[in-house]
């Protein structure tokens, strides 16, 4: 019987895992990839953890999914009842995490439906496990809730180590296993700190120990193993909080933790935190957003000058990204604007004053193309991953992206972040795909759903964003 290992360190570089491979201080993973299938992936935006899981189990982009953000706002059903309406005011950073597999699209399905033999450990998606196929939520929110205030993330990665290799020792068909400590001290600390390499050792420990087991059943020749992370991360220098921000411009605000905001004509809702989502008069319900025209209305804020063209010149600030309510977007950094459209297969960026992708010109290429150049560029397959946001109803009026070094959350950030994600920076979007199985150079990181169903030979359903099903609407 074929079976499949999909272990996700979160928060885990490429180039810090490659550094490490190169040095010999990962023995295990060097010899699970000994072929060679060390690739890349590109993860989904935004970069943050939970929402860019979903590709890994649902083989559909955030946006596919309608889950446009850890954060978000369902602009059709809030009518501006703080209490009343609250669930329709989303943040998977607290009580409302367990209604993420009851907001993704019906239409998706998650490989634990389609593979009724799996068990999942710390996974934050787990539609289609019952109880006893996802036997580590207690422990998940136990021990996050220890690493959180303790600044001690190891305990977590060792209960998921126990949970993996007791089901390794067993039948089960498909295992997800989610790492967070590389993830937890990235954040204290910077992407390659000690104790982030303390914690990716100790992964590739586990990854022996797994090889070993699974060895000792015979069944190693017939198991896929793969190693992915959700995303990368940046040293952050300057937090530019955008709630306070919008506020500081005379624009009434409601944003996270605290909801009650009488009238607020802005909902800044940040994630990861380089990237917010940002909804223009909240309280109104309508089911279509603003045009960027409208947005740079003072009217639509109740604010006394243009709050879009001081937003873009922020140092803090690489471009802000809006649906232009054909199919296209509309992109403006503090240089000018661009857009980004799609002309049958092709997607065809066009720069104007400004170049708010940093692509040096114009490009057309199709999806393929944009994902081949993803390594190089400085927001890679950002025409894909935005096209994708704003198919999500509930997407904001407004994405914001941050710069390098920068996030949008300071206030109620505790403990402080010092390296964070959630932009579409390539130190953020980029990640490991490494195989005992050959993989491509390059991935989206939807395509390891298929790789994992095509091993085990089960049939895709539902919508994905795998093959030719990229982007369509």
């Amino acid at each position: 019987m074929r079976r499949a290992f999909l272990l996700l360190a979160d928060g885990l570089r490429p180039d810090v895992a490659e550094a490490e491979l190169a040095k010999g201080n990962l023995p295990h993973l060097a010899a699970l990839t000994s072929s060679g299938a060390r690739g890349r992936g590109v993860t989904a935006f935004p970069s943050t953890t939970s929402v860019a899981y979903l590709p890994f189990l649902t083989g559909a982009l955030p946006g596919r999914c309608n889950i446009p953000s850890i954060r978000w706002m369902d602009r059709a059903a809030y009518g501006g009842s703080w209490w009343a309406e609250r669930e329709s005011v989303r943040s998977y950073c607290g009580y409302q995490a367990g209604m993420l597999d009851g907001d993704i699209e019906g239409d998706v399905r998650t490989i634990f439906e389609l593979v009724p033999e799996s068990i999942a450990f710390f996974t934050m998606i787990s539609r289609g496990l019952t109880p006893d196929r996802d036997p580590s939520q207690g422990a998940r929110k136990f021990w996050g809730a220890v690493a959180h205030y303790a600044l001690w993330h190891q305990p977590s990665d060792d209960t998921v180590a126990k949970g993996l290799l007791k089901a390794a020792a067993a039948s089960w068909k498909f295992v997800f296993a989610q790492f967070p400590a590389v993830d937890g001290y990235t954040h204290q600390s910077h992407p390659s700190a000690p104790q982030v390499l303390r914690a990716l050792h100790k992964v590739d420990a586990t990854v022996g120990r797994l090889m070993q087991v699974l060895r000792k059943r015979g069944d190693l020749d017939n198991a896929l193993i793969m190693l992915v992370s959700d995303h990368g991360a940046s040293v952050v220098h300057t937090h530019l909080d955008l709630a306070p921000w919008f506020r500081a411009q005379g624009v009434r605000t409601l944003s996270h933790p605290v909801l009650w905001e009488k009238d607020p004509r802005a909902a800044v809702m940040v994630a990861g935190n380089c990237s917010a989502g940002v909804y223009a008069r909240p309280g109104v319900r309508r089911d279509r957003r603003l045009s960027l025209a409208e947005l740079h209305d003072p009217a639509t804020w109740d604010a006394p000058h243009d709050v879009i063209a001081r937003l873009v010149r922020e140092p803090g600030v690489a471009f802000i990204a809006t649906d232009d309510l054909t199919g296209g977007l509309g992109l403006e950094c503090a240089e000018g604007g661009a857009t980004v459209t799609r002309e049958g297969e092709r997607i065809c960026y066009r720069p104007a004053a400004g170049d708010p992708l940093r692509l040096g010109g114009p490009r057309e290429a199709d999806a393929e193309g944009w994902l081949a150049a993803a390594v190089t560029d400085a927001f890679p397959d950002a025409a894909v991953q935005l096209l994708d946001q704003f198919r999500a109803s509930r997407a904001a009026d407004l994405v914001v992206i941050a710069n390098e070094g920068w996030d949008f959350r300071d206030n109620f950030e505790v403990p402080e972040h010092k390296a964070g994600h959630g932009s579409l920076t390539a130190g953020q979007m980029l990640v490991p795909c490494w195989s005992s199985q050959p993989v491509p150079p390059v991935v989206r990181t939807p395509e390891v759903y298929g790789m994992l169903l095509r091993w085990l030979g089960v049939a895709s359903a539902g919508r994905t964003d795998i093959g030719e099903g990229l982007l369509a609407r």
